[in-house]
Protein backbone atom coordinates (compact mmCIF):
# COMPACT_ATOMS: atom_id res chain seq x y z
CA UNK A 1 0.00 0.00 0.00
CA UNK A 2 2.79 2.58 0.99
CA UNK A 3 4.61 1.61 -1.92
CA UNK A 4 2.37 3.18 -4.54
CA UNK A 5 2.26 6.29 -2.20
CA UNK A 6 5.71 7.20 -2.22
CA UNK A 7 6.39 5.79 -5.87
CA UNK A 8 2.99 7.94 -6.86
CA UNK A 9 5.01 11.01 -4.99
CA UNK A 10 8.13 10.79 -6.99
CA UNK A 11 6.56 10.44 -10.61
CA UNK A 12 4.17 13.22 -9.88
CA UNK A 13 7.44 15.37 -9.85
CA UNK A 14 9.18 13.43 -12.60
CA UNK A 15 6.26 13.31 -14.88
CA UNK A 16 5.11 16.78 -14.69
CA UNK A 17 8.27 18.26 -15.59
CA UNK A 18 8.90 15.56 -18.38
CA UNK A 19 6.03 17.34 -20.50
CA UNK A 20 6.69 21.32 -19.40
CA UNK A 21 7.51 24.36 -21.42
CA UNK A 22 10.22 22.47 -23.12
CA UNK A 23 8.25 19.93 -24.69
CA UNK A 24 7.27 22.10 -27.34
CA UNK A 25 11.19 21.99 -28.86
CA UNK A 26 12.83 18.72 -27.91
CA UNK A 27 11.75 15.28 -28.63
CA UNK A 28 15.50 13.62 -27.04
CA UNK A 29 18.37 13.91 -24.39
CA UNK A 30 21.64 15.25 -26.50
CA UNK A 31 24.55 17.60 -25.40
CA UNK A 32 23.37 21.38 -24.72
CA UNK A 33 25.05 23.44 -26.78
CA UNK A 34 25.73 27.30 -26.20
CA UNK A 35 23.32 27.73 -28.78
CA UNK A 36 20.69 25.82 -26.41
CA UNK A 37 18.10 27.93 -25.55
CA UNK A 38 18.25 26.02 -22.35
CA UNK A 39 21.71 26.21 -21.69
CA UNK A 40 21.96 29.16 -19.77
CA UNK A 41 19.14 29.02 -17.78
CA UNK A 42 16.62 26.54 -15.39
CA UNK A 43 16.09 23.43 -17.48
CA UNK A 44 12.69 21.72 -16.34
CA UNK A 45 9.76 23.24 -14.51
CA UNK A 46 9.37 19.70 -12.38
CA UNK A 47 11.55 20.57 -9.20
CA UNK A 48 12.41 17.55 -7.32
CA UNK A 49 15.29 18.39 -5.14
CA UNK A 50 17.76 21.54 -4.24
CA UNK A 51 20.86 22.27 -2.66
CA UNK A 52 22.35 25.23 -1.97
CA UNK A 53 26.12 25.57 -0.59
CA UNK A 54 28.02 29.03 -0.28
CA UNK A 55 26.88 31.05 -3.65
CA UNK A 56 25.78 28.04 -5.80
CA UNK A 57 22.48 26.41 -6.28
CA UNK A 58 21.44 22.61 -7.75
CA UNK A 59 18.47 22.01 -8.90
CA UNK A 60 17.63 18.62 -9.39
CA UNK A 61 14.25 18.27 -12.09
CA UNK A 62 13.08 15.85 -14.05
CA UNK A 63 14.33 16.19 -17.15
CA UNK A 64 17.76 17.32 -16.06
CA UNK A 65 20.09 19.12 -13.42
CA UNK A 66 20.57 23.09 -13.23
CA UNK A 67 22.99 25.23 -11.39
CA UNK A 68 22.72 28.71 -10.44
CA UNK A 69 26.15 30.52 -9.47
CA UNK A 70 25.82 33.70 -7.80
CA UNK A 71 28.27 36.61 -8.80
CA UNK A 72 28.06 39.32 -6.03
CA UNK A 73 29.52 41.89 -8.54
CA UNK A 74 26.43 41.93 -10.63
CA UNK A 75 24.00 40.55 -8.20
CA UNK A 76 22.90 37.81 -10.79
CA UNK A 77 23.45 34.40 -11.42
CA UNK A 78 24.67 32.60 -13.81
CA UNK A 79 22.75 29.24 -15.06
CA UNK A 80 23.85 25.93 -16.24
CA UNK A 81 22.09 23.17 -17.09
CA UNK A 82 23.56 19.74 -17.87
CA UNK A 83 21.39 16.78 -19.53
CA UNK A 84 22.20 12.64 -19.37
CA UNK A 85 24.70 13.50 -22.27
CA UNK A 86 26.83 14.92 -20.04
CA UNK A 87 26.01 13.46 -16.29
CA UNK A 88 25.62 10.01 -18.12
CA UNK A 89 22.80 8.68 -16.28
CA UNK A 90 19.28 8.13 -18.13
CA UNK A 91 16.59 10.28 -17.15
CA UNK A 92 16.21 13.10 -14.66
CA UNK A 93 17.84 13.45 -10.68
CA UNK A 94 16.21 11.88 -8.21
CA UNK A 95 19.20 12.84 -5.52
CA UNK A 96 21.89 14.73 -4.91
CA UNK A 97 24.52 16.00 -2.36
CA UNK A 98 27.78 16.73 -1.56
CA UNK A 99 30.39 14.60 -0.32
CA UNK A 100 32.80 16.82 0.58
CA UNK A 101 33.58 20.43 -0.52
CA UNK A 102 34.68 19.50 -4.26
CA UNK A 103 33.01 16.08 -4.80
CA UNK A 104 29.35 16.56 -5.67
CA UNK A 105 26.65 13.48 -6.45
CA UNK A 106 23.62 12.67 -8.36
CA UNK A 107 21.21 10.13 -8.54
CA UNK A 108 19.19 9.48 -11.80
CA UNK A 109 15.88 7.84 -12.87
CA UNK A 110 13.86 7.37 -15.81
CA UNK A 111 9.93 5.76 -16.61
CA UNK A 112 9.89 2.68 -17.77
CA UNK A 113 6.80 0.48 -19.43
CA UNK A 114 6.74 -3.46 -18.08
CA UNK A 115 5.91 -6.16 -20.43
CA UNK A 116 4.10 -7.73 -17.45
CA UNK A 117 1.17 -4.42 -17.32
CA UNK A 118 0.32 -0.70 -19.08
CA UNK A 119 1.53 0.71 -15.61
CA UNK A 120 4.75 3.24 -16.03
CA UNK A 121 7.12 2.33 -13.41
CA UNK A 122 10.16 4.31 -12.03
CA UNK A 123 13.50 2.53 -12.60
CA UNK A 124 17.16 3.85 -11.20
CA UNK A 125 19.52 4.42 -14.22
CA UNK A 126 22.67 5.13 -11.16
CA UNK A 127 24.92 7.70 -10.02
CA UNK A 128 27.35 10.51 -11.05
CA UNK A 129 29.65 12.73 -9.49
CA UNK A 130 31.60 15.33 -10.65
CA UNK A 131 34.64 17.06 -8.62
CA UNK A 132 35.06 20.39 -11.01
CA UNK A 133 31.44 21.67 -10.53
CA UNK A 134 29.96 19.86 -13.19
CA UNK A 135 32.62 20.50 -16.70
CA UNK A 136 33.30 16.64 -16.33
CA UNK A 137 31.23 13.44 -14.43
CA UNK A 138 31.81 10.26 -13.32
CA UNK A 139 29.17 7.49 -13.24
CA UNK A 140 28.61 5.01 -11.44
CA UNK A 141 25.77 1.85 -12.46
CA UNK A 142 22.76 1.43 -10.50
CA UNK A 143 23.33 -1.17 -7.88
CA UNK A 144 21.57 -4.48 -8.56
CA UNK A 145 22.44 -8.39 -7.25
CA UNK A 146 22.88 -11.16 -8.97
CA UNK A 147 19.92 -13.59 -9.29
CA UNK A 148 22.41 -16.62 -7.81
CA UNK A 149 22.79 -14.21 -4.52
CA UNK A 150 22.16 -16.04 -1.25
CA UNK A 151 23.02 -14.25 1.38
CA UNK A 152 19.70 -12.30 0.95
CA UNK A 153 16.94 -11.73 -0.98
CA UNK A 154 18.75 -10.19 -4.24
CA UNK A 155 17.28 -6.91 -6.07
CA UNK A 156 18.32 -8.40 -9.62
CA UNK A 157 16.10 -5.34 -11.72
CA UNK A 158 16.81 -1.20 -12.12
CA UNK A 159 12.84 -1.05 -12.25
CA UNK A 160 11.43 0.06 -8.93
CA UNK A 161 14.87 0.27 -7.51
CA UNK A 162 15.71 4.22 -7.72
CA UNK A 163 17.70 6.19 -5.16
CA UNK A 164 15.72 8.52 -3.06
CA UNK A 165 18.49 10.11 -0.97
CA UNK A 166 22.13 9.87 -0.73
CA UNK A 167 24.07 10.53 2.30
CA UNK A 168 27.93 10.73 3.37
CA UNK A 169 30.15 9.68 6.58
CA UNK A 170 33.58 10.43 5.65
CA UNK A 171 34.58 8.08 2.61
CA UNK A 172 31.84 6.32 2.73
CA UNK A 173 28.72 6.97 0.78
CA UNK A 174 24.98 5.74 1.41
CA UNK A 175 21.95 5.22 -0.99
CA UNK A 176 18.48 4.73 0.04
CA UNK A 177 16.13 3.16 -2.31
CA UNK A 178 12.91 1.34 -2.45
CA UNK A 179 13.61 -2.09 -4.15
CA UNK A 180 17.11 -2.16 -3.44
CA UNK A 181 17.10 -0.99 0.40
CA UNK A 182 19.97 0.75 2.34
CA UNK A 183 23.48 0.37 0.96
CA UNK A 184 26.65 1.67 1.30
CA UNK A 185 29.79 1.50 -0.71
CA UNK A 186 33.52 2.28 0.08
CA UNK A 187 35.06 2.80 -2.82
CA UNK A 188 33.62 5.38 -4.46
CA UNK A 189 30.93 3.39 -5.81
CA UNK A 190 32.71 0.42 -7.71
CA UNK A 191 31.19 -2.05 -4.99
CA UNK A 192 28.20 -1.80 -2.60
CA UNK A 193 27.02 -3.63 0.10
CA UNK A 194 23.30 -4.03 1.87
CA UNK A 195 23.15 -3.11 5.13
CA UNK A 196 19.85 -3.75 7.67
CA UNK A 197 19.48 -1.64 10.54
CA UNK A 198 17.25 -4.81 12.52
CA UNK A 199 19.52 -7.69 11.98
CA UNK A 200 16.52 -9.77 9.61
CA UNK A 201 17.39 -11.14 6.82
CA UNK A 202 17.39 -8.22 3.53
CA UNK A 203 13.86 -8.26 1.82
CA UNK A 204 12.04 -4.75 0.69
CA UNK A 205 8.96 -7.07 -0.20
CA UNK A 206 9.17 -8.45 3.28
CA UNK A 207 10.30 -6.02 5.28
CA UNK A 208 9.23 -2.62 5.80
CA UNK A 209 11.94 -1.24 7.19
CA UNK A 210 14.35 -2.38 4.19
CA UNK A 211 12.01 -0.11 1.62
CA UNK A 212 14.22 3.17 2.53
CA UNK A 213 13.36 6.55 1.40
CA UNK A 214 15.83 9.32 3.54
CA UNK A 215 18.84 9.87 4.41
CA UNK A 216 20.69 11.78 7.27
CA UNK A 217 24.61 12.40 8.20
CA UNK A 218 24.98 14.85 11.36
CA UNK A 219 29.19 14.59 11.90
CA UNK A 220 29.44 10.73 12.28
CA UNK A 221 25.79 9.90 12.98
CA UNK A 222 23.88 8.54 9.97
CA UNK A 223 20.26 8.44 10.27
CA UNK A 224 17.90 6.15 7.96
CA UNK A 225 14.23 7.25 7.31
CA UNK A 226 12.28 3.98 5.68
CA UNK A 227 8.69 2.25 5.73
CA UNK A 228 9.02 1.17 8.89
CA UNK A 229 10.32 3.96 11.10
CA UNK A 230 14.08 5.70 12.11
CA UNK A 231 17.14 4.62 12.42
CA UNK A 232 20.25 5.81 13.86
CA UNK A 233 24.10 4.84 13.72
CA UNK A 234 26.61 6.78 14.92
CA UNK A 235 29.60 4.04 14.14
CA UNK A 236 28.85 4.56 10.42
CA UNK A 237 26.57 1.39 10.16
CA UNK A 238 28.26 -1.18 12.53
CA UNK A 239 25.29 -0.49 15.57
CA UNK A 240 21.77 0.62 15.27
CA UNK A 241 19.38 2.12 17.43
CA UNK A 242 15.64 2.25 16.18
CA UNK A 243 12.87 4.78 16.71
CA UNK A 244 9.07 3.78 16.01
CA UNK A 245 5.60 5.04 16.08
CA UNK A 246 4.20 3.72 19.68
CA UNK A 247 0.59 3.93 20.58
CA UNK A 248 1.05 5.02 24.01
CA UNK A 249 3.50 7.23 23.97
CA UNK A 250 3.07 10.60 22.46
CA UNK A 251 6.85 11.30 22.62
CA UNK A 252 7.15 8.81 20.14
CA UNK A 253 7.13 9.56 16.04
CA UNK A 254 4.10 9.76 14.83
CA UNK A 255 4.22 7.61 11.91
CA UNK A 256 6.88 4.82 10.61
CA UNK A 257 6.61 6.33 7.03
CA UNK A 258 9.67 8.18 6.70
CA UNK A 259 9.74 10.26 3.49
CA UNK A 260 12.62 13.44 4.64
CA UNK A 261 14.98 14.04 7.30
CA UNK A 262 17.08 17.05 8.00
CA UNK A 263 18.91 18.72 10.31
CA UNK A 264 18.61 22.43 12.22
CA UNK A 265 22.04 23.10 13.53
CA UNK A 266 20.50 26.38 15.53
CA UNK A 267 18.47 24.34 17.53
CA UNK A 268 20.81 21.01 17.39
CA UNK A 269 17.48 19.44 16.14
CA UNK A 270 16.44 16.09 13.71
CA UNK A 271 13.29 16.95 12.01
CA UNK A 272 11.21 14.06 10.08
CA UNK A 273 8.55 14.02 7.62
CA UNK A 274 6.40 10.84 10.04
CA UNK A 275 3.62 9.49 7.78
CA UNK A 276 1.43 6.60 8.62
CA UNK A 277 2.28 3.19 7.61
CA UNK A 278 -0.14 0.34 8.53
CA UNK A 279 -1.42 0.99 12.37
CA UNK A 280 -4.63 3.26 12.05
CA UNK A 281 -3.42 4.81 15.20
CA UNK A 282 -0.74 6.89 13.39
CA UNK A 283 -0.68 9.82 12.09
CA UNK A 284 0.77 12.52 9.05
CA UNK A 285 3.35 15.09 11.45
CA UNK A 286 6.57 16.80 11.70
CA UNK A 287 8.52 14.71 14.18
CA UNK A 288 11.40 16.11 15.63
CA UNK A 289 13.76 15.53 18.32
CA UNK A 290 16.49 17.93 20.13
CA UNK A 291 17.76 14.91 22.27
CA UNK A 292 19.28 12.41 19.70
CA UNK A 293 15.76 10.88 19.76
CA UNK A 294 15.07 10.03 23.21
CA UNK A 295 12.03 12.25 23.09
CA UNK A 296 9.86 13.21 19.77
CA UNK A 297 7.63 16.30 19.27
CA UNK A 298 5.02 16.29 17.06
CA UNK A 299 4.10 19.06 15.26
CA UNK A 300 1.57 20.41 12.17
CA UNK A 301 -0.29 16.90 13.61
CA UNK A 302 -3.55 18.29 13.01
CA UNK A 303 -2.68 19.90 9.22
CA UNK A 304 -2.68 15.91 8.17
CA UNK A 305 0.26 16.89 6.15
CA UNK A 306 2.23 14.83 3.68
CA UNK A 307 5.65 16.46 4.11
CA UNK A 308 8.51 16.47 1.77
CA UNK A 309 11.23 18.43 3.03
CA UNK A 310 12.90 21.26 4.99
CA UNK A 311 15.12 23.88 5.22
CA UNK A 312 16.23 25.95 8.19
CA UNK A 313 17.46 29.60 8.80
CA UNK A 314 18.54 29.75 12.18
CA UNK A 315 15.56 29.54 14.28
CA UNK A 316 13.07 29.83 11.45
CA UNK A 317 11.67 26.46 9.64
CA UNK A 318 10.17 25.87 6.51
CA UNK A 319 8.24 22.59 5.57
CA UNK A 320 7.83 21.81 1.70
CA UNK A 321 4.56 19.56 2.03
CA UNK A 322 1.38 18.88 -0.41
CA UNK A 323 -0.69 21.43 1.62
CA UNK A 324 1.84 24.93 0.84
CA UNK A 325 5.11 25.53 2.30
CA UNK A 326 4.88 26.29 6.12
CA UNK A 327 6.89 28.64 7.61
CA UNK A 328 7.84 28.44 11.33
CA UNK A 329 7.97 31.86 12.86
CA UNK A 330 9.71 31.95 16.10
CA UNK A 331 9.23 35.18 17.68
CA UNK A 332 5.84 34.66 17.06
CA UNK A 333 5.07 30.85 17.93
CA UNK A 334 3.25 29.93 14.57
CA UNK A 335 3.22 28.74 11.17
CA UNK A 336 2.40 31.31 8.13
CA UNK A 337 1.16 29.41 5.02
CA UNK A 338 2.23 29.74 1.59
CA UNK A 339 0.76 28.15 -1.33
CA UNK A 340 -0.26 30.63 -4.23
CA UNK A 341 2.88 32.84 -5.40
CA UNK A 342 3.05 35.11 -7.70
CA UNK A 343 5.63 37.24 -9.19
CA UNK A 344 4.45 40.59 -10.96
CA UNK A 345 7.72 41.36 -12.35
CA UNK A 346 8.38 38.89 -14.39
CA UNK A 347 4.47 37.89 -14.91
CA UNK A 348 5.26 34.34 -13.83
CA UNK A 349 3.40 32.47 -11.02
CA UNK A 350 2.86 29.23 -9.34
CA UNK A 351 -0.09 27.78 -8.58
CA UNK A 352 0.39 24.09 -7.54
CA UNK A 353 0.38 24.38 -4.11
CA UNK A 354 2.05 20.90 -3.45
CA UNK A 355 5.56 21.50 -2.89
CA UNK A 356 8.80 18.76 -2.91
CA UNK A 357 12.02 20.60 -2.13
CA UNK A 358 12.78 24.08 -0.40
CA UNK A 359 16.66 25.31 0.57
CA UNK A 360 18.22 27.81 2.04
CA UNK A 361 20.72 29.70 0.77
CA UNK A 362 22.81 32.14 2.93
CA UNK A 363 25.56 34.81 1.38
CA UNK A 364 27.61 37.24 2.74
CA UNK A 365 25.23 40.04 1.20
CA UNK A 366 21.85 38.82 0.92
CA UNK A 367 20.06 35.18 2.01
CA UNK A 368 17.64 33.50 0.15
CA UNK A 369 14.78 30.81 0.25
CA UNK A 370 14.57 28.93 -2.57
CA UNK A 371 11.20 26.48 -3.37
CA UNK A 372 10.28 24.10 -5.67
CA UNK A 373 7.06 22.04 -7.19
CA UNK A 374 5.90 20.50 -10.66
CA UNK A 375 5.24 23.87 -11.57
CA UNK A 376 8.59 26.03 -11.40
CA UNK A 377 10.95 26.98 -8.47
CA UNK A 378 10.89 30.69 -6.87
CA UNK A 379 12.95 32.58 -4.52
CA UNK A 380 12.69 35.06 -1.84
CA UNK A 381 14.88 37.25 0.00
CA UNK A 382 14.83 36.52 3.66
CA UNK A 383 16.79 39.39 5.22
CA UNK A 384 14.10 41.87 3.77
CA UNK A 385 10.63 41.11 5.07
CA UNK A 386 9.09 43.14 2.90
CA UNK A 387 11.02 41.54 -0.39
CA UNK A 388 9.03 39.44 -2.89
CA UNK A 389 8.77 36.26 -4.48
CA UNK A 390 10.64 35.84 -7.58
CA UNK A 391 9.13 32.93 -9.96
CA UNK A 392 11.87 31.33 -12.36
CA UNK A 393 10.19 28.71 -14.92
CA UNK A 394 11.61 27.11 -17.93
CA UNK A 395 10.43 28.08 -21.24
CA UNK A 396 11.95 29.75 -24.59
CA UNK A 397 11.86 33.37 -24.14
CA UNK A 398 10.32 35.22 -27.08
CA UNK A 399 13.24 37.70 -26.47
CA UNK A 400 15.60 35.31 -27.72
CA UNK A 401 13.21 33.19 -30.49
CA UNK A 402 10.97 36.06 -31.69
CA UNK A 403 9.22 34.24 -34.06
CA UNK A 404 6.17 33.18 -32.94
CA UNK A 405 5.75 36.36 -30.77
CA UNK A 406 4.05 34.12 -28.92
CA UNK A 407 3.11 30.87 -27.99
CA UNK A 408 1.33 28.31 -25.55
CA UNK A 409 3.11 25.57 -23.19
CA UNK A 410 3.13 22.86 -22.05
CA UNK A 411 2.01 21.15 -24.98
CA UNK A 412 0.86 18.84 -25.31
CA UNK A 413 -1.17 19.80 -22.43
CA UNK A 414 -3.28 17.60 -19.29
CA UNK A 415 -5.32 19.21 -17.81
CA UNK A 416 -5.65 16.86 -15.22
CA UNK A 417 -1.78 16.85 -14.74
CA UNK A 418 -0.92 20.67 -15.66
CA UNK A 419 -3.71 22.63 -14.14
CA UNK A 420 -3.24 25.03 -16.55
CA UNK A 421 -1.52 25.83 -19.89
CA UNK A 422 0.31 29.23 -19.90
CA UNK A 423 0.94 31.65 -23.07
CA UNK A 424 4.39 33.40 -23.13
CA UNK A 425 5.30 36.50 -25.01
CA UNK A 426 7.17 39.49 -24.75
CA UNK A 427 6.06 41.30 -20.93
CA UNK A 428 7.75 44.84 -23.26
CA UNK A 429 5.11 44.21 -25.86
CA UNK A 430 1.14 44.90 -24.87
CA UNK A 431 -1.27 41.73 -25.13
CA UNK A 432 -4.51 44.05 -27.17
CA UNK A 433 -7.13 42.26 -26.67
CA UNK A 434 -8.44 39.07 -24.65
CA UNK A 435 -7.11 35.90 -26.17
CA UNK A 436 -9.45 33.36 -28.02
CA UNK A 437 -9.21 29.40 -28.11
CA UNK A 438 -11.39 27.81 -30.89
CA UNK A 439 -12.20 24.27 -31.29
CA UNK A 440 -10.85 22.19 -34.54
CA UNK A 441 -14.32 22.99 -36.18
CA UNK A 442 -13.39 26.51 -35.00
CA UNK A 443 -15.96 27.67 -32.93
CA UNK A 444 -14.64 29.26 -29.88
CA UNK A 445 -14.34 27.41 -26.74
CA UNK A 446 -13.03 29.90 -24.40
CA UNK A 447 -11.47 33.83 -23.71
CA UNK A 448 -8.53 33.99 -21.39
CA UNK A 449 -8.33 38.22 -21.03
CA UNK A 450 -4.99 39.80 -19.36
CA UNK A 451 -3.98 41.42 -16.57
CA UNK A 452 -0.75 42.01 -15.03
CA UNK A 453 0.36 38.05 -15.28
CA UNK A 454 0.44 36.15 -17.80
CA UNK A 455 -2.16 34.95 -19.60
CA UNK A 456 -3.14 31.30 -18.72
CA UNK A 457 -6.07 28.62 -19.36
CA UNK A 458 -7.24 25.50 -17.50
CA UNK A 459 -8.83 23.30 -20.16
CA UNK A 460 -12.08 24.53 -19.62
CA UNK A 461 -14.69 25.59 -21.90
CA UNK A 462 -17.17 28.76 -21.28
CA UNK A 463 -19.28 26.34 -19.45
CA UNK A 464 -16.59 25.36 -16.86
CA UNK A 465 -16.31 21.66 -18.41
CA UNK A 466 -13.21 19.98 -19.47
CA UNK A 467 -12.49 20.02 -23.19
CA UNK A 468 -12.10 16.87 -24.84
CA UNK A 469 -8.87 15.32 -26.19
CA UNK A 470 -7.24 17.44 -30.03
CA UNK A 471 -6.35 20.24 -31.37
CA UNK A 472 -7.32 23.87 -30.68
CA UNK A 473 -5.79 26.94 -31.72
CA UNK A 474 -5.53 30.80 -30.11
CA UNK A 475 -5.91 33.99 -31.24
CA UNK A 476 -3.94 36.91 -29.88
CA UNK A 477 -3.25 40.38 -30.45
CA UNK A 478 0.34 41.39 -29.47
CA UNK A 479 1.34 45.11 -30.62
CA UNK A 480 -1.70 45.38 -33.01
CA UNK A 481 -0.34 42.19 -34.95
CA UNK A 482 -2.54 39.42 -34.88
CA UNK A 483 -1.21 35.72 -33.89
CA UNK A 484 -2.28 32.31 -34.05
CA UNK A 485 -1.13 29.04 -32.01
CA UNK A 486 -1.77 25.77 -31.88
CA UNK A 487 -2.53 23.87 -28.50
CA UNK A 488 -2.45 19.83 -28.10
CA UNK A 489 -4.75 18.49 -25.80
CA UNK A 490 -4.53 15.34 -24.06
CA UNK A 491 -6.80 14.24 -21.08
Amino acid sequence: MKKKLILGFWLLAFLASQVGAQALYKTGFRMIGDDHPFAHTLYGNGIVDLVAKDSVLWVATGYGLSKAVYDSKTNERKWISFTSDEYIGKGGVSALGYMDEQTFWIATAFDTMTSASDESLPAGSGLSYTRDGGKTWHHVPQPVDSVNEERYAPTTTVIQNLIYDIAFIDSTIWIASFGGGLRRSDDMGKTWKVVTTDGKFFSSLANLNHRVFSLLSVEDTLWVGSAGGISKSTDNGQTWQRFVFEEDNPNSISGNFVVALAYQKETHSVWAATIQAEDSSESRAVSVTSDWGKTWRRLLEGEQLFSHNFAFYGNEAFVAADKGLYHYLPEDDMWEVITDIQDFESGNEIFQPEYYSVAVQELPAHSWVWLGNSDGLAARRLDDPAAPWKVIRSFVSTKIRTNPPIYAYPSPFSPSRHLYIRFEYDTDKRLDEPIKIYDFAMDQVAEIKGDNLKPKWDGTNSRGDVVASGVYFFRAKIDGKVTWGKIVIIN
